[in-house]
């Protein structure tokens, strides 16, 4: 009850104001309405004016939140719209799905049922070939039969008309049908005077007069001549019409639009070829076979009008020949052989050679090779044709052709012969064609002969009865028929400056006076056609010449959309590839050498910081570091007075232990050589040496120091530095031309290290002179300053230190190999021991004046001579390593460290300065002479010999020798050429659309109306 009365007292309070506001409204109107002053100004419906009040207010607000119920409005409004579109889309999809349903369904079984009946056509067509044989001559002979028939009857129908003609010759004509006659004859004068004779007013039929003339006889015998006239004309004319027929074989030529087109697909061909040997791109061509000996040899020279094709006496054709003939006019007849590079060939005689000499290529055992021969000729006399001759087929297997090359060549051929390629089968006519290889292959390959042409060649060696009936085919029919030909030509005349008649005129004439001479079978009326109506019998080689270009520019033609697709797809395929493969980035031959000159010039510019002058002093310093150990050990390491340490012991600064040694246990010099006496042995003796003994024993050393410093600086350092840095130089090169990508050009590689090498050579000899000559003052005098003795110093015990440990590791390698330092140390004994009885054999020989072959060492089988070999190496680097030790303690002595006054008890010191300044001078001379004019003259010589000396073919063989480049470019080229043709195959295409009329298209199909 509390709600109602809420829900009451709202509804009352919300209708007060507006109808206190229609109140207003409507008084305002009246007094409007009653107003005197009201005008045209005065607006028609008064502007209303919101009360004042907040009641009225309020109840406003409330009436505008009330609009908030319009979207619902509009929702309910439109629901049952939005419902119907639903429901109507929903069915319409579902009737759609049904529709696609039906159609696929519809589909599968009309395919179902062209499967079914191409197998039931198959099986029909091999049971009822037979049959359509037999039918085939049964046709045949009862034409002749029905031929005959006609004959006679036409040959009783004539001796009648000319009996009739002769009985109405002696007949009086009657008066009514004299009148008639002379009627017709006026009325045909008379319309023949105005085109043969205009101003004659003569009637051929009346006298002056005008009267008829009154003999009967006479007009019927004009009339019987008249008609005999006529009858022979005919007969001539029809002759003439015959003869004029052959000859226009010769003149004729094919229209322009089938010149251009065929010409244009025998170019795509070509590139096809170029692209793919698949099957999926090729277009047709005319694939030639015959057996041997069936003459398709002179088939071919007889088309195009020239001998080029090799011949002998066993078989002579061991692979297959590519023959492109293009139509030129105004030219020279030549030809090519693309694949050899050899062009524009006039003389057909070496084409035959050649041909010939390819042939014989093959090896005698492999017998037939299916590597093809691919010749273009190029004549004004060849129609635009791609023909491919064959081994002929071998019947019988003897000596010279076993059967394994029977079986080869019908293997090669079977190759060739599959679609879409024309065959051309050539047969002999004295062979039964039953017995015909090609025809055999034709039909494994090609049941129904659809696109099979038979040749019978050597007509004139059968009766022409024989060979009429042969090229009607009525026996063996084929789809694109027979020609008959006599290629063999006749004797060759000579023109009246001694020329030879050329082989085409003279093939046409043999062919003409043949044919000819024989017209009554080669050119029969046909009766079956009608009267005038020739029979289907193609003879001659110009007839053979057009018939060859319709069938390929027909097969080309029609097989245009399938090649069109196949290129489309190959297309896409490759630009798939291209784009994911090289992101289809092109490039060429050109870029891809200049590329690698960049490449090889800046590896060449990368290694040259190897040669600056500090890397070059450093190499030379190091070879004079090795020259000074080896003068080291030469000249002091084997003088018994170093080993027994007296120039230690000068250099520590003990003169008195140097001088108590022993001179004469010196092995290279004694001290009566310098003038001197043997010093006091006593080791315990305590007085100085004298003066002169003391300068006896600098002498000693300060000679052996000039022996050490000549023999380093006249050891031929300017030679040995400069050929060092030459063989750094070609280490350098070497090392360019093995790595990528000089690698994939072994051929190139060598001509650049040829060229290093030539200029190497050039200023070897010229940068060794100048060194000599540069390091001459050195040796004769060598001055040394405090400063590179100290740097010397350090140099020298970096140097020892450095063979130091060098011999350290090679003993520790020996240590390992031979089983530990005790063995090691046991085969050392066993060597010292050996080499100290050896010696003393070598004593008591010579005492005794023998030989020491004599006395033969007895043999240790305890150690192998492999292992005394190593324990003699032992010895060796241990001995040169106590040396080492020995003077590295010398030269870290404090006497060493005074200056070069003391060069002499420290030559190792000196001999490191003399080296370092050796190498400096060589250093200095070698950057000028050696190396700046090698990196001057290298880089522009690759230019010259490697980029501007190259032709195209020779940047095109570059480019390719590299695998990655060589399937890049082949991929591009590829892609190029498959555009190339897609182009041509599609304007080709649409030119045979423009060109068709227009015409609706039937439905086919039960469901076509639907679909």
């Amino acid at each position: 009850m509390i709600r109602s009365a809420a829900k009451v007292g709202r509804r009352t309070t919300l209708r007060q104001p507006l109808l206190q506001i229609q109140a207003a409204q409507k008084n305002a109107s009246r007094a409007y309405s009653s107003s005197p002053n009201v005008t045209l100004l005065t607006p028609l419906r008064p502007r209303f004016r919101a009360p004042n009040s907040p009641r009225a207010w309020r109840s406003v607000h409330v009436r505008a939140l009330s609009y908030s119920a319009l979207p619902r409005f509009v929702a309910r409004a439109f629901r049952v719209p939005i419902a119907g579109v639903g429901v109507g889309a929903g069915a319409f999809g579902y009737a759609n799905y049904k529709l696609e349903e039906l159609r696929r369904q519809t589909n599968t079984i009309l395919s179902d049922i062209q499967d079914t009946a191409a197998d039931f056509y198959d099986s029909a067509s091999e049971t009822v070939s037979p049959y359509l044989a037999s039918a085939g001559s049964a046709l045949s002979t009862f034409r002749r039969s029905a031929k005959g028939t006609v004959d006679s009857a036409s040959e009783g129908i004539s001796n009648a008309y000319d009996s009739v003609a002769a009985s109405i010759q002696n007949m009086e004509t009657p008066e009514w049908i004299a009148g008639i006659g002379n009627t017709l004859k006026s009325l045909g004068s008379s319309s023949s005077s105005g085109s043969s004779n205009g101003d004659s007013g003569e009637d051929s039929g009346s006298d002056k007069s005008g009267k008829p003339p009154q003999d009967g006889k006479g007009t019927v015998a004009a009339a019987a001549v008249g008609a005999a006239a006529a009858r022979s004309k005919a007969a001539q004319d029809n002759e003439e019409d015959e003869e004029q027929e052959f000859k226009s074989g010769r003149d004729a030529s094919p229209a322009t639009d089938l010149l251009s087109l065929t010409k244009k697909l025998i170019a795509i061909r070509a590139i096809l070829q170029s692209i793919d040997q698949s099957d999926t791109l090729i277009l047709p061509s005319i694939v030639v076979i015959g057996s041997q000996s069936s003459g398709k040899s002179s088939v071919l020279e007889a088309i195009v009008g020239k001998e080029f094709l090799p011949k002998g006496h066993n078989m002579v054709t061991r692979r297959p020949i590519e023959l492109t003939l293009i139509h030129t006019p105004n030219t020279e007849p030549y030809g090519d052989f693309p694949d050899l590079n050899l062009r524009h060939i006039t003389s057909f005689s070496s084409i035959q050679k050649t041909l010939t000499d390819l042939n014989l290529s093959v090896p005698a055992e492999q017998c037939v090779s299916d590597n093809p021969i691919h010749l273009h000729i190029y004549s004004p006399d060849v129609p635009d044709l791609t023909l491919i001759d064959l081994p002929g087929y071998i019947q019988i297997s003897n000596i010279d052709q076993p059967e394994e090359l029977k079986t080869r060549i019908e293997a090669l051929c079977e190759k060739y012969i599959k679609e879409p390629n024309v065959i051309l089968a050539v047969c002999a006519a004295d062979v039964d064609l039953a017995n015909s290889p090609a025809l055999r292959a034709s039909r494994r390959v090609d049941p129904l002969g659809l696109r099979t042409m038979g040749v019978i060649t050597k007509m004139d060696l059968v009766d022409p009865q024989v060979g009429a009936e042969i090229l009607r085919g009525n026996r063996y029919p084929l789809g694109l028929g027979y020609v008959g030909v006599v290629t063999k030509p006749a004797d060759r005349k000579r023109g009246k400056r001694g020329e030879e008649e050329d082989l085409k005129t003279a093939v046409i004439r043999r062919e003409e006076t043949f044919f000819r001479a024989n017209r009554e079978h080669f050119y029969p009326e046909d009766p079956v056609a009608g009267k005038g109506k020739k029979s289907p019998i193609i003879v001659g080689t110009d007839n053979l010449r057009r018939r060859l270009e319709q069938v390929l520019e027909s097969s080309m033609s029609g097989s245009l959309h399938s090649i069109r697709n196949s290129v489309q797809l190959e297309l896409e395929e490759a630009s798939y590839q291209f784009k994911v493969m090289y992101n289809d980035r092109r490039i060429s031959a050109e870029s891809y050498v200049a590329e690698t000159v960049d490449a090889l010039k800046a590896k060449f510019n990368a290694y040259a910081g190897q040669f600056s002058k500090p890397a070059v002093r450093e190499r030379v310093k190091n070879m004079l570091d090795e020259k000074i150990m080896g003068v080291l050990e030469g000249i002091y390491w084997s003088d018994k007075r170093l080993s027994n340490g007296e120039l230690n012991y000068l250099a520590a600064g003990d003169l008195k232990k140097a001088l108590a040694i022993e001179p004469a246990s010196g092995a290279s010099a004694s001290s009566s050589y310098f003038g001197g006496k043997s010093p006091s042995t006593t080791p315990g003796a305590k007085d100085l040496p004298t003066q002169r003994e003391l300068k006896d024993v600098e002498a000693y050393w300060r000679h052996k120091l000039d022996a050490a410093s000549s023999l380093l600086t006249k050891s031929g350092v300017g030679r040995d530095s400069t050929a060092l840095v030459a063989e750094g130089l070609r280490a350098l090169i070497d090392n360019i031309v093995t790595t990528e990508p000089m690698n994939h050009h072994p051929e190139y590689a060598e001509r650049i290290l040829q060229l290093s090498h030539g200029i190497l050579r050039q200023y070897l000899t010229i940068t060794s002179d100048q060194v000599e000559n540069a390091i001459k003052p050195f040796k004769h005098d060598v001055d040394v300053d405090l400063r590179e003795w100290g740097i010397g110093q350090e140099k020298s015990v970096t140097l020892f230190e450095k063979e130091i440990t060098m011999l350290e590791g090679r003993i520790a390698e020996i240590k390992n190999r031979i089983g530990g330092a005790r063995r090691l140390r046991g085969l050392m004994d066993y060597v010292r021991a050996r080499e100290k009885r050896e010696e003393e054999r070598k004593k008591e020989a010579i005492r005794k004046g023998t030989s020491t072959q004599d006395v033969e060492e007895p043999i240790d089988y305890r150690y192998s001579p492999a292992q005394v070999l190593e324990a003699r190496h032992a010895l060796l680097y241990t001995d040169r390593l106590a040396a080492l030790r020995l003077r590295l303690t010398a030269i870290k002595s404090k006497t060493c460290k005074i200056g070069p006054e003391k060069d002499s008890v420290c030559p190792e010191i000196f001999l490191n300065v003399v080296a370092d300044k050796l190498a400096y001078m060589s250093t200095l001379f070698i950057n000028i002479e050696l190396l700046d004019q090698f990196f001057y003259q290298f880089p522009r010589e690759i230019d010259s010999r490697l980029i501007y000396d190259l032709d195209r073919s020779e940047v095109q063989k570059f480019a390719r020798e590299n695998p990655a480049i060589r399937r890049h470019l082949d991929l591009q080229d590829r892609k190029d050429k498959l555009e190339q043709c897609m182009i041509q195959l599609q304007s080709f295409v649409d030119l045979r659309k423009d060109s068709q009329p227009n015409q609706t298209k039937k439905q086919q199909g039960l469901f076509g109306t639907l679909f």
